[in-house]
């Protein structure tokens, strides 16, 4: 660290330090580098790695807070197996600390904020683990009761923390500082499975950080971190906006800002500040890091504070993110406590033995390495699992004779979590990995009356990710590396066409673009074209129902009232019924033909092999490796 010794007048002396904030965010319960849904280890993530970052972070800077960005508890299998077999069953083999709170207790975090997903298995179980954390765990608009004002609200759990440090001065001396530290929900996320009850409520960001962020400062904080589980989104502000750090940027008197959820990774590496929102390392000339997900970034945040004889400020900071590398044993946790190391062990070992459990036969590969295309196996079979159990559930419980449709998305879609996250079930044995593979998060399923309209809306949305592509251009992206490819929900029950020369009606994050262009053609039922008015029943998730992702909102009277059933529960069924599986693989969509022109898109090099299960896609490979591992790919339209 460079020195932070100023002279001033010749004899006066400044005195100065250095506060470094650290920060992960989307952790997903991934403690080790281990794929179960591969079934391999792997490098680029884990909190065991991440901890080497954070032990060189600490080393480099004596002054160090150490903070999480939300959804730590769930998403892997690893994870599923502590609520569902290990802490459930409540045996002499479970842990008394959930694992991933013991993980950030032995690693020191000073505090975190919850994000959506650590709500997915219910309250229960979120405050079974939370209530063991060594560290403060704080969210400012996740309430229980909705008053007048943000500060008046009841929240679910603490809003802030006020931390009261200890920090060495450029002169040598130990000086106190508060360091208040706020969290945020993204608005309307929130669900609850597993009939779980009611979800808290959720407050828009901006107007709750307006209300908080005074009174800290009224309480003495000095500095303040916003923990933030949101994106970047839009510069302008719209009340109850998902991914809102632009606008949280410009909240008077935060200095470091958090980010996380969209699993973006800001600011990237070579970027500099670009126009009034600095778009690198500061938005709004406020430090921001986003840390990617999984433990692949450790967030470091470097504040130069000044003292004036009465109380800290900050001068100026500094953002950047640290990248990990390598892969550890996968069976060691570093410097961990005597025991810690153990319950990690047999957690993995029981992890591989449940994902190896074999539970039927597949008739052939089912892979969505070409899901961006139009041509994906693997959404398919978890589509017609959907299907068959809402049609049955209508049979038995509804009175209705509505046709049924099913919309799911490629979830392992590539993107940032690399060249190998796509879903592929070869043919042969399936195995629970199989079906983890094939649906990754715990969503339930959910049925809604859904119109023409509706259905209209519903796709458009899906198919706003792509670029615009006008005749005679070629080789056009067919998508923003920054659009992630799991918002490309596709409807099995329909047939059409998305003609790519026509606007977006909305946003890749999906407000409406104000455009009004039309890219669904040819929408069909069983050769009939929809019409506005037809009315349908829908199974998709609640993530979709409840706005995730961007979504049209599903008005309430529509949505209907049954028990909850997790989408993965509904696929293992299907499956195990089925025994023997052998989907369709006719095509669901194309694309419209555009004269003249083609796209390029990347996907696994894996999936130069997978072409000939889909013989109607005129794709080629145009580059099977570029440097983050991707294959690129062009189709002619």
């Amino acid at each position: 660290m460079s020195t932070l010794v100023e002279q001033i007048s010749g004899c006066e002396e400044t005195i100065r330090a250095r506060l470094r904030i650290l920060a992960t965010t989307d952790l997903h319960m991934h403690i080790l580098p281990y794929d179960y849904l591969a079934d391999r280890p792997v490098d680029g993530w884990g909190l065991t790695n991440t901890a080497d970052l954070i032990a060189d972070a600490r080393a480099e800077e004596p002054n160090t807070i150490l903070v999480d960005n939300g959804d730590f508890l769930h998403g892997t299998a690893m994870g599923d197996l502590v609520v569902e077999q290990y802490r459930v069953a409540g045996g002499a083999d479970v842990p008394s600390v959930h694992p991933m709170i013991a993980a950030m207790d032995h690693l020191g975090y000073d505090a975190a904020t919850l994000g959506n997903h650590d709500f997915d298995r219910g309250i229960e179980v979120l405050f079974d683990a939370i209530e063991q954390a060594e560290f403060p765990i704080v969210s400012a608009n996740t309430i229980v009761r909705r008053a007048a004002t943000p500060l008046q609200d009841a929240t679910l759990i603490p809003p802030f923390t006020i931390l009261n440090r200890k920090i060495i001065d450029s002169t040598g001396m130990e000086r106190a500082i508060r360091i208040g530290v706020i969290g945020f929900l993204p608005p309307g996320s929130l669900k609850l499975g597993h009939n779980s009850g009611a979800a808290p409520q959720t407050r828009d960001i901006i107007q709750t950080a307006q209300a908080f962020v005074p009174y800290l400062k009224a309480r003495g904080a000095v500095i303040i971190v916003a923990l933030a589980h949101s994106g970047l989104g839009d510069e302008t502000y719209v009340e109850g906006m998902e991914n809102a750090l632009l606008p949280l940027s410009r909240v008077a008197g935060i200095d470091a800002i958090v980010g996380g959820h969209s699993h973006q990774v800001f600011p990237e590496q070579g970027t500099f500040p670009v126009g009034s929102d600095g778009l690198s390392e500061h938005l709004n000339n406020v430090p921001t890091i986003v840390p990617g997900f999984w433990g692949s970034h450790l967030g470091v945040i470097d504040l130069d504070l000044v003292h004036d004889g009465d109380r800290w400020s900050v001068a100026a900071g500094q953002a950047a993110l640290r990248k990990v590398k390598g892969v550890r044993d996968i069976c060691a946790v570093p410097k961990a406590p005597k025991q810690f190391p153990n319950w990690v062990q047999k957690l993995h070992e029981s992890t591989l033995g449940h994902m190896r459990t074999p539970i039927a036969r597949c008739a052939k590969d089912l892979d969505n390495f070409f899901a961006l295309a139009g041509g994906d196996h693997a959404t398919r079979l978890v589509q017609e699992a959907m299907i068959a159990h809402a049609t049955q559930y209508q049979a038995d419980n509804l009175g209705w004779d509505l046709p049924v449709l099913a919309s799911s998305a490629p979830f392992k879609s590539g993107g940032l979590a690399g060249p190998n996250y796509y879903s592929n079930v070869r043919a042969g044995q399936m195995t629970l990995r199989c079906l983890s593979d094939l649906y990754v998060f715990p969503n339930e399923l959910t049925l809604i009356r859904a119109t023409g309209a509706y259905l209209y809306s519903w796709l458009e949305r899906s198919a706003s990710l792509f670029n615009r592509v006008l005749p005679g251009e070629r080789a056009v992206p067919l998508k923003d590396d920054g659009t992630p490819g799991y918002l490309l929900e596709s409807v099995l029950g329909l047939t059409y066409q998305i003609d790519l020369s026509q606007p977006a009606r909305f946003t890749p994050d999906g407000a409406a673009s104000g455009l009004s262009g039309r890219r669904i053609v040819d929408l069909k039922h069983k050769g009939r074209r929809v019409q506005d008015a037809d009315e349908f029943l829908l199974a998709t998730s609640d993530f979709r129902v409840c706005g995730g992702g961007g979504y049209p909102a599903v008005p309430k009277d529509r949505v209907v009232v049954m028990p909850p059933f997790a989408i993965r529960d509904v696929l293992k069924s299907f499956v195990l019924r089925t025994g023997l599986v052998d989907i369709s693989t006719d095509p669901i969509w194309r694309f419209a033909e555009v004269a003249g022109a083609s796209v390029r898109f990347k996907s696994s090099p894996a999936a130069c092999k997978s072409r000939v299960h889909y013989p109607w896609l005129p794709i080629r490979c145009v580059d099977m490796c570029d440097h983050q591992g991707f294959a690129h790919y062009e189709m002619e339209l």
